[in-house]
């Protein structure tokens, strides 16, 4: 009866050691990689939009003082084929863009790009804008779109702009 435990322990050490090897030996492989880039994303934050609307006559800030449903905006981009974006109001008053109607704007390929950003009852803003294309050094992504000359095209206004977020102070 004695020799049974000590197979039993031989056999349980066995499977044991076996079972290691299993599990580790894959994990000590070197893999070779061809391509260092293979896998490497190396896409920024997309660039956000902020419009804060500023009556001429009062000073007010048009979005905050009016009840403006976001559903009523329209924002097209012009001869892209981009499909209609969404905005929303910033009614938060911590937060950097306070008081702006905030969206994203392409910013994947080089040229020119037109917004036309339609508020009912409102008025009707148009962005412009020109993406080009900049050297990164970086071996994995040579080169990467960069927001430039934004403006407003048909109203009085002030820009600022800060890493991907451009805000603009628009006077209607």
């Amino acid at each position: 009866m004695r020799k049974k435990p000590f197979a039993y322990s031989l056999t349980k050490n066995l499977l044991l050691i076996f079972l290691g090897a299993v599990i580790f030996a894959p994990g000590c492989r070197k893999s070779k990689q061809s391509d260092p880039c293979e896998g490497v994303v190396s896409e920024g934050t997309p660039t956000q939009v902020g419009l804060i609307l500023i009556d001429g006559q009062t000073g007010e800030n048009i979005l905050l003082s009016k009840n403006i449903d976001t559903a009523t905006i329209s924002i097209i981009p012009e001869g892209t084929g981009l499909p209609p974006e969404r905005g929303v109001i910033v009614k938060e008053p911590r937060a950097p863009m306070y008081g702006s109607l905030m969206f994203h704007i392409a910013d994947t390929k080089k040229g020119a790009f037109k917004y036309t950003i339609n508020i009912p009852d409102v008025d009707r803003v148009t962005l412009s804008y020109t993406n080009i294309e900049k050297e990164s050094g970086n071996k994995c992504n040579p080169y990467y779109i960069t927001v430039t000359d934004p403006v407003i095209v048909d109203h009085q206004f002030t820009v600022s702009q800060t890493g991907s977020r451009v805000l603009f102070k628009v006077t209607i």
